[in-house]
This record gives C-alpha cells, structure tokens and sequence, in this order.
C-alpha cells in the first residue's frame, strides 16, 4: 500500500491535499486491491469512501500483523479524518501509526508532521512546535522542511505575529516545491499575512491563487474554504463585485459538495 505524504493545506487550519510516496507494493491481494481503490478515491477528492476503504485496509493489516502496513494504513485513515474534521480520531489512529512504524523501524517524519499538524489546529502550539521540530530531525527532505516551515508560519499567524510569520514564509521559499497543493498552501499562508497586515485586497488575491492550485490538484473542499477566505477578503477591502462572486462560488461548491456554507 502506499503511503500519502501530507501537504500543508492541513497546517493552513482547514482541509488537506497529498501526493503519495511509493513503499512496497503489498504482498497481500486484497490488501493491494483495497488500497489501490482508497488511493483512487482520495486522489479524486471521495475523502469518505476513502476513509472506509482505508479502514478496511487497516483492518486487514491488523489480521496480516504486518507492522509496516499497520502505519500505512493509520497513517492514510487520520489524514482523512484531519480532512473531514475529526481531529480526535485522527489523534488515536497517528498514536497506531506510530507504534506501528516503531515496530516496523520506519521514518516517523510524516506521522510526526500529521501530529504537528493536530496539535496546531487544536491550539497546542507549544507541542506542534517542538513537534515540527522533530520532523526536521527525522527527516531531510525538502517537502518535510517547507512543511515544517509553513506550520511555523501559521503558528505565527495564531500568535498576530506578520513579522514572525513572513520569516517562516521566506524559509519555506528556499526549497523548491512544484506539488501545487503545497504551493497552495504556501499562497494562503500568505493571505493570512497580508490579512493581519491589514492589506485585504492582496490577501484576496493571495487566497484566489491558492483556490485555483487546490482546483487543479481536485482537492474541491479546500477549493471552496479557500475561495470563501478570498469572498471575506475581497469585502473587507470593500471589492463587493469580486466578494460576491467567490462567496456565491465557496457555497456552490460546498453544498454540492454535502456541505453546509458558514
């Protein structure tokens, strides 16, 4: 089963996108199958057939007893979860995977990211800092560092702190990221700079740079939250045209997705 690497629409505080990360193909049929299907039905955006279908890949992990695809599928189970909200569930899963890869001596670099990640949206800035610092640790790569840099960022944002904030946005310049939801993630960081430096209209365009890569990469839920960001912006620098337009869009684009518009 593959693994996602998460990207940072998660550290963003809503919603998340991912691009996989080739690990051995399993050995177990039904096993492969099911998470070939989870797979299909994640990368198209089907975040709850995609849960079922990685519970039942966890499942059949459990029943092999093989440790590595234990974490997998725990891994891919919570960050479902942290799609849709369930940041509870995803809590308990991320301790599985864990557990999992420690048996298995695998890299903890993308659980501990997923538990940063948790730990900031739930207000833990403390731990989602030091574990965000793990991460670096754990890992070299450069997705894992521009991630780490971002969840900084938006720490910084939490904090009311644009000074601090831009820092952490000039660190995770220095990798080259070309995975369009990271540099989605990257464009709305941004727009929450510009929103707490009191510029609006560049947040909105910030925010529809960031809705249009979530868009290309069909990760429609962080579109539409994105483009109700750009809405809320764009009318508070008093640009009621472009307001209502992506306003009208982010509700459109929720409803038919089951979603209730705030």
């Amino acid at each position: 089963m593959r693994r996602f690497v998460i990207v940072l629409a998660l550290l963003t505080g809503v919603g998340c996108a991912a691009s996989p990360t080739s690990t051995l193909t399993p050995k177990d049929k039904e096993l492969s199958r099911t998470g070939s299907l989870a797979r299909a039905a994640f990368e198209e955006g089907a975040t709850a057939k995609a849960l079922d279908l990685y519970g039942k890949a966890l499942n059949r992990a459990y029943a092999m007893d093989d440790a590595t695809e234990i974490g997998n599928a725990a891994y891919n189970l919570a960050l479902c979860h942290i799609i849709l909200g369930r940041l509870d569930h995803a809590s308990a899963l991320l301790a599985e995977a864990k557990a999992a890869f420690k048996r298995s001596g695998g890299n903890p670099a993308d659980v501990l990211l997923l538990e940063a990640t948790v730990a900031q949206r739930q207000g833990r800035l403390e731990q989602a800092l030091s574990l965000a610092d793990q991460v670096v640790s754990a890992s070299p790569d450069e997705s894992h560092r521009f991630q780490v840099a971002l969840l900084k960022g938006m720490i910084a944002c939490g904090q009311d702190d644009p000074a601090l904030a831009r820092i952490a946005l000039a660190e995770a310049d220095k990798h080259l990221i070309a995975n369009a939801p990271l540099l989605a993630a990257r464009e709305r960081l941004a727009g929450n700079i510009f929103l707490l430096e009191r510029n609006p209209a560049e947040a909105g365009a910030a925010f529809d740079r960031a809705a249009a890569l979530f868009r290309e990469a069909k990760h429609y839920r962080d579109m539409a939250i994105t483009l109700r960001r750009a809405g809320e912006a764009y009318k508070d620098a008093g640009d009621t045209q472009r307001a209502a337009d992506r306003l009208s869009r982010a509700k459109s684009s929720l409803a038919a997705q089951g979603e209730k518009a705030e």
